[in-house]
Order: structure tokens, then C-alpha cells, then sequence
């Protein structure tokens, strides 16, 4: 709710904050019984602050989309350059446009849409 309020205001772009809870719900929901194998291969993500990793984490299992396989390749971009991840999990309309400059109220539609689409996927069960 509060992100939604600063996009409108303030056509700030937001960016997600995963919990340990979060983050497990979804690597479970999307990966059921090889939910272990896949915590498994995520701890070779590299980041500084568990934030930040989960936030990677929760990137990478949204764009394997089910395929273990998927998981890898993803690991293995996220290791190269983490913002190909994020940018393509959380924002990839802006991703599209190349994060340039578009009219203001259009960048705060995008915004919004993207946000609305990343927080639903976060959240459903």
C-alpha cells in the first residue's frame, strides 16, 4: 500500500523487500517437493545483506518459473551481474524500454503495473 502511494505521488520506482517466510512460501510453492534441492542451489547466490539476497532469491525462483534447470542459469547470471536478474524479475517493462525516460505519468502507470504484478506473484499461494 505504501509503495503504491509513493509511486503515485512521487513516481518513485519501488523495490521489493522478501522476508526469510516469504521466500521460503514461494521457493515451496513453486518447487514442492524439490524445494530442498533448490535452497540447495541458491545458497550459491552471492550478495552482502540477507535482504538483499532474499530479494535475488526470490528473483531467481520467480523467472525459473518451475524448471530446475531454469535455476541454474539464472544462479549463474545472477553471479555475473545481479541487476539482469532483478531487472527482468521486477521490471520488465522498464527493462524493455531501457529503463529510459518516458512521460512522467506514463513511468508512474509502468511503475505501477509492475508493482502490482510483482507483489501479486509474491503473495499468491
Amino acid at each position: 500500500m505504501f509503495e503504491t502511494l509513493r509511486i503515485k505521488l512521487f513516481g518513485r520506482q519501488p523495490f521489493a523487500k522478501i522476508s526469510n517466510k516469504t521466500l521460503e512460501r514461494i521457493i515451496q510453492r513453486e518447487f514442492g517437493d524439490r524445494a530442498n534441492a533448490i535452497k540447495q542451489k541458491l545458497q550459491s547466490v552471492a550478495n552482502d545483506t540477507p535482504g538483499g539476497k532474499n530479494r535475488l532469491l526470490a528473483a531467481i525462483v520467480k523467472l525459473a518459473d518451475k524448471d530446475v534447470d531454469a535455476v541454474d542459469k539464472f544462479i549463474e547470471i545472477c553471479n555475473t551481474d545481479y541487476r539482469d536478474v532483478l531487472a527482468k524479475a521486477e521490471y520488465p517493462e522498464c527493462l524493455e524500454l531501457g529503463f529510459s525516460k518516458t512521460h512522467g505519468n506514463k513511468m508512474k502507470q509502468i511503475y505501477l503495473t509492475e508493482w502490482e504484478e510483482y507483489s501479486n506473484c509474491l503473495k499468491k499461494t
